[in-house]
């Protein structure tokens, strides 16, 4: 795939399983034949499909061909018994209607994906493929089942779409089996960082693990001085400043060591957390380095108990195999045709566009903690929420845009973005479909596999580029 991972942070922690390089997919492959007639030559399209996949780092789950109805049972107990995160029908010639449609029916929270040959003899067009896929299509459009399609020869370029989209769906089965810790409610005047954990639950299958600021002070003073000692020393070495004193410093990385044993305890997939006016305010603390940090990891992260942006890092950084973070539009550059997102510092150093010119401060406003602040590098960008789920459903806002240089007195870290269409149109997407204020960031181009999950997930798609 492309837009490779970055190396892996200095951080000597690796709680659970990160959320990449992550765990191959698993498809169930269903090679659909003629229930009739014999032919030799599917068995080698066949056999040609899944050693592809399996090289593109794919886990297959194939059965016998679906050749009769009486197969059905036999198929889904071993579909179903693997727990498979993608069924994928490969269409060799047309096949009995009612075996496909009974197979996505009987696993119907598993996500679709339709393959067909272009033709299987041009010379001899009965049986075809094509009929096979327009028909299955027919059927399951019929039985509201969503799917994606391809149609396309056994060839490397297939393959790799192939996997990709599979890596996509079986982020639906990680969300499923993810918990999510919040540590502290909403920050006083955010009403739009609060949602019910009990509809996420519903619409995703996400566990969502409460917590209080206590646990999280108690769980910082439990960290020997030693080992925050030789983590800020580390720190030192990675930026080009530190203007916080030296047991600033500690303290905070023995925060950043507690929220990690807290992780490790609880099995986290990410974490959330009140971070002011107690934390910052009162105890002088902040966990924008633990975020920045264990963001590098692979452990989503998001700013003031905002528990659908953790979501939407988590899937962002599931999805494409590197870090993320959130943000929010901080200022609109229209001289740059561009938007300042921004935040305290919780972003990955590796997104900075020097690190030796990062620096670790205290906080912009009040002084407290120690963060590292630095400009983002340029490049492509995606930018995406979840919004808050309601009884009927969810809906997802993406955007795209690229990051120029930041001007070096821009204090947090900070990304400077041309996004699309423009700034102006941006803004009237967000407000128009009542977008949160928080959004989720990433390097690279992600807007279809977002829109593949979104799809195999159920979830509404709202495109900055597509307007209101």
């Amino acid at each position: 795939m492309p837009n490779a991972p970055p190396a892996a942070s200095s951080l000597p922690f690796s709680p659970g399983t990160p959320a990449f390089p992550g765990t191959a997919p698993r498809i169930g492959f269903v090679t659909c034949v003629h229930p009739i007639y014999d032919l030799p030559s599917a068995l080698q399209h066949r056999d040609s499909a899944i050693s592809g996949l399996r090289e593109a780092g794919c886990d297959v789950i194939a059965p016998a061909m679906a050749r009769d109805p009486q197969d059905i049972p036999a198929i889904v107990d071993k579909l179903r018994s693997a727990e498979i995160d993608l069924v994928l029908f490969f269409f060799c010639t047309w096949v009995a209607e009612e075996i496909t449609l009974s197979i996505a029916r009987q696993l119907g929270d598993v996500p679709l994906l339709l393959w067909a040959l272009p033709y299987f003899d041009p010379s001899i067009p009965m049986p075809s493929p094509m009929t096979g896929i327009t028909a299955t299509g027919c059927n399951l459009r019929r039985a509201r089942r969503s799917f994606l399609h391809r149609i396309g020869g056994v060839t490397p370029s297939q393959i790799q779409a192939i996997a990709r989209t599979a890596r996509n769906a079986s982020v639906i089965g990680k969300l499923r089996k993810a918990r999510f810790g919040v540590f502290g409610s909403h920050c006083p005047g955010m009403i739009d960082t609060v949602c019910d954990p009990s509809l996420l639950y519903k619409h995703l299958g996400v566990t969502t693990i409460p917590g209080d600021i206590e646990e999280l002070l108690q769980a910082r003073n439990a960290i020997p001085g030693q080992d925050a000692f030789e983590l800020a020393a580390r720190m030192r070495e990675r930026v080009g400043q530190v203007e916080v004193a030296p047991e600033c410093l500690e303290d905070q990385c023995r925060m950043l060591l507690g929220i990690q044993s807290l992780i490790r305890e609880r099995r986290l997939s990410g974490f959330t957390v009140r971070c002011w006016p107690e934390l910052r305010d009162q105890e002088k603390a902040t966990v924008c380095l633990a975020m920045a940090e264990m963001a590098e990891s692979g452990i989503a992260s998001a700013c003031e108990a905002d528990l659908t942006a953790l979501i939407t890092s988590y899937i962002l950084t599931s999805l494409s195999g590197q870090p993320s973070c959130t943000m929010e539009v901080t200022a609109y550059l229209e001289q740059q045709a561009a938007l300042q997102l921004a935040h305290c510092g919780s972003a990955p150093l590796c997104f900075a566009a020097n690190p030796y010119g990062a620096a670790i401060r205290g906080h912009m406003r009040t002084g407290a903690g120690a963060m590292m602040e630095f400009g983002l590098k340029p490049g492509p960008v995606t930018i995406a929420k979840l919004l808050r789920p309601f009884e009927s459903g969810m809906k997802m806002f993406v955007g795209r845009g690229e990051v120029i240089p930041t001007h070096p007195a821009a204090r947090g870290t900070v990304a400077t973005v041309q996004v699309k269409p423009s700034p102006a149109k941006f803004l009237q997407s967000m407000l128009d479909h009542g977008v949160e204020h928080h959004l989720a960031l990433a390097y690279g181009d992600w807007i279809e596999d977002l829109a593949q999950f979104a799809l195999f997930a159920g979830i509404g798609w709202l495109q900055s580029e597509k307007g209101p």
